[in-house]
């Protein structure tokens, strides 16, 4: 069994720059392998827009959690970049591109880090 070292803090203590990360990077390792089975029609195209958005949402949140003096834009282009998101997998649906179930779950894993990050950005004003 592994044991936590005592100075560091429990996960639900963790700062909201670490949460955020962790959720996108999870998000980012479900979502990128999900999209490499859409139609091919769809995979160059929609499924590569969005796996780089998803890519780039990732280096903005390491951008914000390690240079807080970009941290105030680098959120808001975070939240630029899920509503852009959001817009293309609606498409995908619509397209019969991507399944109901893999809409449903993207939609709450955006969702879940947009709030998380408007939190965040919140928390730093």
């Amino acid at each position: 069994m592994t044991r936590v070292p005592r100075d560091r803090a429990p996960a639900r203590e963790a700062p909201p720059e670490l949460l955020v990360q962790q959720k996108w990077e999870a998000f980012c390792a479900w979502l990128l392998p999900h999209a490499d089975h859409w139609p091919k029609a769809a995979r160059f195209t929609l499924a590569q827009r969005v796996q780089n958005h998803a890519l780039d949402i990732l280096e903005l949140v390491i951008v914000a959690r390690y240079e807080p003096g970009r941290r105030r834009d680098a959120l808001a282009q975070v939240n630029r970049r899920l509503e852009r998101m959001r817009h293309l997998f609606r498409i995908a649906r619509a397209t019969d591109a991507m399944p109901l179930a893999g809409f449903e779950t993207a939609m709450r894993g955006v969702d879940e880090v947009g709030r998380m990050a408007h939190g965040w950005r919140e928390a730093g004003r």
